[in-house]
């Protein structure tokens, strides 16, 4: 059975590069390189992060709280399923990540990631 662990936060932002440098200078950080995409990454000490996102790959009003980690994504995305939860961004997947967004009972948008190795 796959177990979930609370991953990062996301941050909604306008600009991912000047907030993530704001960040950083508040929490003592080097300021990140900047990027053209739409996230930039702050690492926490125990691997979570800030997730600083723009939104510009998002839906409107699909914009995840924070992530929770797993490392099954296929069996996470039918437990979630099976449980009721109501899908709003399907599973998508690439070489290096797989990930969802549910919507849970109260509303709250919650993204389901898996990092592959």
């Amino acid at each position: 059975m796959s177990e979930f662990q609370v991953g990062s936060v996301f941050i909604h932002v306008k600009d991912a590069n000047e907030a993530a440098n704001w960040y950083a200078r508040l929490l003592g950080k080097p300021e990140p390189h900047p990027t053209t995409g739409p996230v930039q990454f702050m690492e926490m000490r125990d691997g979570r992060g800030l997730i600083i996102d723009d939104n510009r790959n998002n839906t409107a009003g699909i914009r995840p709280a924070f992530m929770l980690e797993t490392d099954d994504i296929h069996l996470a995305y039918k437990k979630v399923t099976a449980q009721g939860g109501k899908i709003v961004r399907e599973l998508e997947e690439d070489e290096a990540v797989a990930f969802f967004n549910l919507q849970d009972p109260e509303g709250n948008i919650v993204m389901i990631c898996q990092q592959k190795k």
